[in-house]
């Protein structure tokens, strides 16, 4: 009788020995580079030992099945425990070697035998893709020693606290204030959930400001800046004001604004253009479309013509000019900004109760101070709703994009940096806003609906 070939089983075998060899030969690269820095030679498992070790994991899991396929199946397990066994003599073997005879410090090697071992094992099982994907991740970590160590090597007890403080905010607190739609009982306009997602966002770009800047430099601010705006241009210029007030160096503030300004404009831009393209026929975007471009373009190129004249990077510091180490987290800036938005939010209600077309502008102008993105979404509403003519949402969007730039001044205020390059700041988002405060005045005057 022919004998029927397991094509699986060998599989199995293939795939277990290959993910044990992949650790192997980081492990082995490790080695090599290790002896040639120190010119000591370290004796280390390779890619055959860690190999064969995920082999055995593998045997352990499979022999049951595939050699006693008896009607008693104890002597499979027997098999099974005794290569366990053999495994933890193996590892105890080389644990003492290394430990007590070699005298070298570590475990990792030890460790990741260990879990070669259980790769196998799991591959054995028929978790091949998982047992694949922990062998890519484990080799991976392994290979980025050096760049972790890099990366913490610099970082405090008191930066990490403040991050550990974050991590508390957001994954204890988080469940209870984002499950939750709880309002004020006056107002019924005030949102719990809004206000702590506005609260951790001010925290958690705060951090990533504070260590952008320590670890890369003044220069990585500026896509710090840029990013930061497509996301939450105020919490963002919060951070820099932070930063800026921290250092002494009002430029920081001046050129984050600038350039989490410009962030901001484009994603406004793309937002009104997405929402007309899905929302209104073909035939009447155009003139929408021209009106945005009127708006936007100058804008653009006056913030890039700025930047330009005052240099891209955010600053250099001064030789010997040392970060502050003051924690990377404000709590008291974080609860100003909260203030602020607050008032806010309870002046853009009031207006919005005055209706017509006068009531959406003066809710769009406070409420630009607040997120001019909820602004364009709430004109869109209305306009969908015929509560209001194309032309009104449209000068709302771009009225709440003009305040939501000179808004930036009003949460500078709360990081307490210079009045020279507060005036500066105010200055320059002037001019980002002229052309949108010029192109929703023609649109309620001049443009017929």
């Amino acid at each position: 009788m022919d004998q029927v070939v397991n094509w699986s089983l060998i599989v199995k075998i293939v795939i277990s020995f290959l993910a044990g060899a992949l650790i192997g030969l980081e492990r082995e690269k490790a080695r090599v580079s290790v002896t040639a820095e120190s010119e000591k030679f370290v004796e280390t498992p390779g890619v055959r030992s860690f190999g064969f070790i995920s082999l055995l994991g593998c045997f352990t899991m499979i022999l049951p099945e595939y050699i006693f396929l008896l009607k008693h199946p104890y002597p499979g397990f027997a098999i099974s425990i005794v290569i366990a066994g053999l495994i933890m003599a193996i590892l105890a073997f080389y644990s003492y070697y290394r430990l007590v005879l070699a005298k070298e410090a570590g475990i990792t090697t030890l460790v990741a035998l260990v879990l070669a071992y259980t790769i196998g094992a799991t591959i054995g099982l028929g978790l091949i893709i998982e047992g694949i994907a922990v062998s890519v991740f484990a080799t991976f970590m392994l290979a980025v020693k050096l760049s972790i160590e890099k990366a913490i090597k610099g970082v405090t007890y008191r930066e990490l606290l403040s991050a550990l403080e974050i991590g508390i905010i957001v994954f204890l607190l988080g469940p209870f204030f984002m499950g939750s739609d709880v309002t004020d009982p006056l107002l019924h306009i005030i949102n719990i959930r809004v206000l702590y997602i506005f609260f951790v966002i001010i925290l958690i770009l705060s951090y990533i400001g504070y260590m952008t800047m320590k670890i890369v430099g003044p220069s990585a601010l500026t896509y710090f800046a840029f990013f930061g705006g497509l996301v939450h241009s105020e919490a963002t210029v919060i951070s820099l004001g932070k930063i800026a007030r921290d250092l002494g160096k009002g430029m920081i503030a001046v050129k984050g604004a600038l350039t989490a300004s410009l962030a901001m404009i484009i994603r406004n831009v793309f937002l009104l253009l997405g929402l007309i393209a899905f929302s209104m026929p073909i035939g009447e975007q155009s003139y929408l479309i021209e009106h945005i471009a009127l708006a936007a373009s100058p804008a653009i190129l006056i913030g890039l013509f700025l930047l330009k004249v005052i240099g891209r990077g955010i600053g250099e510091l001064k030789p010997g000019a040392k970060f502050p180490s003051e924690k990377p987290i404000s709590y008291a800036i974080a609860f100003k900004a909260v203030i602020v938005f607050l008032a806010i939010l309870v002046m853009n209600t009031y207006a919005a109760l005055i209706g017509g077309n006068f009531g959406a502008l003066v809710s769009a102008a406070l409420g630009g101070l607040m997120s001019a993105e909820a602004v364009i979404f709430s004109s869109f509403s209305l306009m969908i709703g015929y509560r209001i003519a194309p032309k009104i949402m449209l000068a709302s969007s771009l009225l709440a994009v003009a305040v939501a730039l000179l808004n930036k001044i009003i949460f500078l205020k709360t990081c307490e940096i210079d009045k020279k390059s507060l005036r500066t700041i105010f200055f320059y988002q002037l001019l980002l806003s002229t052309p949108f405060l010029i192109t929703s005045l023609y649109l309620v005057i001049a443009l017929k609906p």
